[in-house]
């Protein structure tokens, strides 16, 4: 028993769930669904805000660039302040010797003098006064080549009219790399008469470059107009990161952008440039990208990002709420809709008592719908039945009534001989004898609707061997298929027709036919071959046979066959619910 009750529960689950598969659809269009459409909606009023968010990142990273700017040309300007110093103490330190008469004139006391200008000064290699070819006349320390006419220093220094610093420079008495610093000595009329020169030690500034600004705070250098590092704290960094044409284009703003470098081992720098204003010199500060903007790039991504990420688990927590507070509930009363559709009126939506509120009163709807179709559905059972029941008792009085008639018939026909008379009273009984069959037919079928081709043609092929005075044997050869009750009477009267048309020979065995019957889709295939029979063309019933035809919708045609046969054949449309109209042809 429970074996039973566990299967019967398997076939509900079964032919539920092949409803419930029934009730699927897929859009017409690409917004053609509540889910994308809410999900458009969310998405336009998202953008705007992203957009907004987006270029307030760019702003920062514009305004990131700007604040890097300048705090690497402060700190530019910062590093190079000393050097600056110790360039204006030069220069100082020269006008004040170029006033004194023993040095312009190279005097006894002019070594010494220098001498001790150069002690005084930590930053001075060597101070020597030369005279308008470049020769050395007078030197703190000693000088071995007295001469400097051909050094392309001197001839940069004596073409302006003041204090200059060229090089760099290598100083023979002090053997150092030296920046030099000189002032041009001139008479009353602007002759050149010589020069005093100061040479300032190029490591001396490197050392105390790399004390004020450590290469681990930047790396900072100075160049010169013709882009040659003169000053760094790092040298080997420096000449890595800094582009040393960047120095040499005159009137360039070079405090306009920050550039970009990379060091050998593949760090990315950034640095500024900034003129000092003093012959062509130009300071540089670089420092790590990733330290010189430090968050600023996280911040930007984040701005950038941060938008994009909204919109993402926006999108995705609309699309599972969509899912599961709408579509669920939608999808679950399309299946009820479905399973109501197929009559199973006593299903009970019990999963919408987890639903929100407004799909609960739209499921009762639906359900007090299927309550009132249910009981609509009874009613016009009901009728259809009593309907039915009175059809079938028409068509059991209706084969009384015939079957009385042909009782009449057969016995007023009994009193005529063979003759032409007995024959057409014969024939007229069984016409009124087929109609008396169809009826019964019609009376026993359970659906009283429809009738069986196959049934309906042996019944008749019975009948038609009793009756009729010639000696026939029908062979039935049709499809069961189902046929319209209002082509049953015209079919079988036609059948009927063109059987008693036909001339069959007389003989002692039955002569044979073969009645054929097939549907393909909606027409309706009959055929009736006889082996040795001939159409009578003489008979009176071939314009019933043809009446009969155009009823169903078709026509008769007739063709031999080799041997003697003959073949009488028709098709006629036959449609389930729409049956063919009297006189419509094919």
């Amino acid at each position: 028993m429970d074996l039973g009750k566990a299967e019967a529960a398997r076939a509900r689950n079964r032919e539920r769930s092949a409803i419930f598969a029934s009730a699927t659809g897929q859009p017409r269009s690409l917004f053609d669904s509540v889910r994308r459409r809410l999900v458009l909606v969310v998405l336009l009023a998202l953008v705007p805000i992203a957009v907004l968010n987006i270029a307030q990142g760019v702003a920062q990273l514009s305004d990131a660039e700007e604040d890097a700017r300048q705090r690497l040309l402060q700190q530019a300007v910062a590093a190079a302040g000393t050097q600056q110093n110790i360039f204006a103490s030069t220069e100082n330190v020269l006008y004040a010797l170029k006033n004194v008469e023993e040095v312009r004139t190279a005097g006894p006391t002019c070594a010494a003098t220098l001498r001790g200008a150069t002690i005084s000064l930590p930053f001075a290699a060597n101070i020597g006064v030369l005279d308008a070819q470049g020769r050395v006349t007078c030197a703190a320390l000693p000088f071995p080549d007295r001469a400097a006419g051909d050094e392309l220093w001197w001839k940069d220094a004596i073409a302006r009219t003041g204090f200059s610093l060229v090089g760099p420079a290598h100083s023979p008495g002090a053997n150092l790399d030296v920046l030099v610093g000189v002032l041009p000595l001139r008479d009353a009329a602007g002759r050149l008469e010589g020069a005093i020169a100061m040479g300032i030690d190029i490591s001396w500034l490197d050392n105390l470059l790399r004390q004020q600004t450590p290469p681990s705070a930047g790396i900072v250098a100075l160049f010169s107009s013709r882009g040659q590092e003169l000053v760094s704290n790092a040298r080997a960094m420096s000449a890595a990161l800094f582009h040393q044409e960047l120095f040499q284009t005159e009137g360039q703003d070079l405090r306009s952008t920050l550039h970009d470098s990379t060091d050998p081992a593949g760090r990315n720098w950034t640095f500024a440039t900034a003129p000092l204003g003093r012959d062509g010199l130009t300071v540089a500060f670089a420092m790590p990208s990733d330290r010189l903007f430090g968050w600023t790039f996280v911040t930007v991504a984040a701005s950038i990002a941060l938008p994009a990420l909204i919109i993402a688990l926006s999108l995705a927590a609309l699309w599972v709420a969509v899912d599961r507070i709408i579509l669920r509930w939608l999808l679950y009363l399309r299946r009820v809709t479905a399973v109501y559709a197929q009559g199973h009126y006593g299903f009970r939506p019990t999963r919408l008592d987890a639903a929100p509120s407004e799909f609960r009163v739209l499921g009762h709807s639906v359900e007090n719908m299927a309550f009132a179709v249910r009981h609509r559905d009874a009613r016009l059972r009901e009728n259809l039945a009593e309907k039915t029941a009175l059809v079938r008792e028409i068509h059991h009085r209706i084969k009384n009534s015939l079957q009385v008639v042909v009782s009449l018939l057969s016995l007023y026909g009994s009193g005529i001989g063979k003759s032409e008379d007995r024959r057409r009273f014969d024939q007229l009984r069984l016409r009124v004898n087929t109609l008396a069959l169809v009826h019964r037919i019609l009376y026993e079928a359970n659906d009283g609707s429809q009738v069986h081709l196959r049934e309906l043609l042996g019944e008749l092929a019975s009948l038609i061997e009793g009756s009729t005075d010639t000696s026939v044997r029908i062979t039935v050869e049709a499809q069961d298929v189902p046929l319209p009750t209002d082509m049953a009477v015209p079919l079988a009267l036609m059948v009927v027709e063109v059987v008693l048309n036909l001339a069959l020979p007389q003989g002692p065995s039955p002569a044979p036919l073969v009645l054929s019957g097939s549907r393909r889709g909606d027409r309706l295939h009959l055929a009736l071959r006889s082996g040795a029979g001939r159409w009578d063309e003489k008979g009176s019933t071939t314009d019933l046979a043809t009446g009969f035809a155009a009823q169903l919708g078709g026509s008769l045609s007739r063709s031999d066959e080799a041997g003697g046969g003959m073949v009488v054949a028709g098709d006629f449309p036959c449609r389930m619910g729409s049956p063919p109209k009297a006189g419509q042809g094919e």
